[in-house]
């Protein structure tokens, strides 16, 4: 397995412009989904401080489809965690506060507050929460309430769609 990089909406499909109303002739193309994975100790994370940690770095232009939290070693040491994941600044943008101490895949679903282009607050859009014109750096921000803890490992996966940075898939005009 090899990995590249590449700019921008991946479209893939076999028609291109739309000629007609007869499928084969209509436009057909989609943009391809990535992840980006990060897997964090919590070992060592203070009770009643936010522990922030870099997740991912999202391209402008992004949908965040899902997010994946999935606690590999169950927390010791802390009975609960809270944990919200979004940027500096707006902690909660991508996922509001859950207790992820259990092992297993939290059956939290991504809400929260999403930024739409021009900056300000909007609610979650069908086709994902846009992360904006500019670059995005996710973190999680995870608190622990009862103690310090001791042992406890999770993986984040973030499920997005590479789109132009002004959020569409493809051009405008074909």
């Amino acid at each position: 397995m090899g990995f590249a990089t590449h700019l921008g909406p991946w479209l893939l499909g076999t028609v291109k412009e739309t000629t007609g109303t007869t499928a084969g002739l209509i436009r057909n193309t989609g943009a391809t989904l990535a992840t980006q994975t990060t897997k964090v100790s919590y070992a060592g994370a203070v009770f009643g401080s936010a522990t922030t940690t870099q997740i991912a770095v999202l391209p402008a232009g992004a949908h965040i489809f899902n997010i994946f939290i999935d606690t590999l070693t169950a927390f010791t040491g802390s009975t609960a965690a809270n944990l919200t994941i979004g940027y500096t600044g707006t902690t909660n943008a991508y996922w509001t506060t859950s207790d992820i101490t259990s092992q297993g895949r939290s059956t939290t679903a991504p809400t929260g507050v999403l930024v739409n282009w021009a900056g300000t607050a909007t609610t979650a859009a069908p086709n994902g929460q846009g992360v904006g014109t500019s670059d995005v750096i996710v973190n999680a921000y995870l608190t622990p309430t009862i103690a310090n803890v001791t042992a406890g490992i999770v993986q984040y996966t973030i499920v997005y769609g590479v789109a132009n940075f002004d959020g569409t898939f493809y051009p405008v005009s074909v």
